[in-house]
């Protein structure tokens, strides 16, 4: 029997979010969108969740600071803060207070001694080595018409026909590259050990001519380019969400009941609709019914994988291959997809647990 209600004890360190989307069409297969949670690219840093950010050094690095320090307290997880944050308030006044320069702030040793003043476990540093943009102007060849023919119809009427001379000429154009690079570290402030040290960059950029649209302003291609860097921090330094898209197999192969046949048949269109509670549902029911399905095995370890029950989604799919005894792309991706997943537990346990 199917138990539809279970819940794996690891459902937390999980923390699926179904998004179902129809993305089936004519002639398509059903598939879903499920949001799973992947441990940080850097899992120690992750661990570190009382932190402080100082004023970043280059062009332009107290403010990255202020928005690196923007990202760190607008990171949560099942509606829970991440990070800690030492107020931007308590730091300045410290290094008031100490008199310490705004070169010296990028130092570990610096950073651990302001860090054990204010509480923090770990200490953000960083320079920023690129904010600029630089244009460069180039031309485009245009042509006008400047005469056309001039035609009869079979009234006599005259008419506009096919241009006969042409005028060729140039406008001045220009292409606009912006950069932007930052090198954030991260040190422990107990051992004074940098537990995170990258060179993060992004390169954006515009082009327009004086008689189309315009150039897109500096300002702004910074910003794309600053948000690329914030997205790319973000995924280093704490748990994130991956959206898998997972098909879903509609084969009657080794169903011989009518019955089960129509429920896979409208547990699909429960899906469709979005409904994966009740899609799950008729499975469970049409498995007890033909337990040699292949497909129903699958569909219902799609349901357990996306409910979180990671060691139940990974028996399903096991059970399914076995019985199709042959190798199948959907399978396939779904054993090693889970089995990712539950490498990645242990992890997402460590860091959701630590305070």
């Amino acid at each position: 029997m199917f138990d539809l209600n279970a819940k794996s004890r690891h459902f937390k360190y999980f923390l699926p979010v179904v998004c179902i989307v129809l993305l089936a069409l004519s002639g398509c297969a059903t598939k879903i969108k499920v949001n799973m949670l992947q441990p940080a690219q850097y899992h120690e840093a992750s661990l570190t969740k009382a932190i402080a950010v100082l004023p970043f050094t280059g062009p332009g690095g107290p403010e990255f600071a202020a928005e690196i320090e923007g990202v760190l307290a607008g990171i949560g997880i099942d509606d829970k803060q991440y990070f800690t944050l030492v107020d931007r308030a308590s730091v300045d006044k410290v290094i008031s207070e100490m008199k310490f320069s705004q070169s010296g702030l990028v130092d570990p040793k610096t950073a651990v001694k302001l860090g054990k003043i204010i509480g923090a476990q770990g200490i953000y540093t960083g320079v920023v080595t690129q904010n600029n943009y630089d244009d460069s102007p180039y031309s485009e060849r245009r042509s006008t018409c400047v005469r056309y023919e001039r035609r009869r119809d079979d009234k006599g009427r005259t008419y506009q026909g096919a241009c006969i001379q042409w005028r060729y000429y140039n406008v001045r154009c220009t292409k606009r590259v912006a950069n932007f690079a930052v090198s954030p570290k991260l040190v422990d402030v107990a051992t004074g050990r940098i537990i995170y040290s990258r060179n993060l960059s992004s390169i954006t950029n515009s082009q327009g001519c004086e008689d189309t649209r315009p150039v897109q302003s500096e300002s702004v291609l910074l910003e794309q380019a600053k948000a690329s860097v914030k997205n790319e921090f973000r995924r280093d330094i704490a748990p994130f969400y991956v959206t898998r898209e997972i098909r879903l197999i509609d084969s009657t192969d080794g169903i011989e009941s009518k019955e089960a046949r129509e429920k896979l048949k409208r547990g699909l269109e429960y899906a469709d609709k979005g409904r994966m509670d009740s899609a799950c549902e008729l499975w469970g029911e049409a498995r007890n019914i033909a337990s040699t399905s292949y497909a129903l095995l699958y569909n219902l370890g799609v349901c357990a994988e996306s409910r979180g029950d990671l060691d139940a989604a990974l028996n399903l799919y096991k059970q399914s291959d076995k019985i199709l005894g042959k190798p199948d792309d959907d399978i396939t991706l779904a054993l090693n997809r889970v089995g990712e997943a539950i490498k990645n537990r242990s992890k997402l346990k460590e860091a959701l647990d630590r305070r």
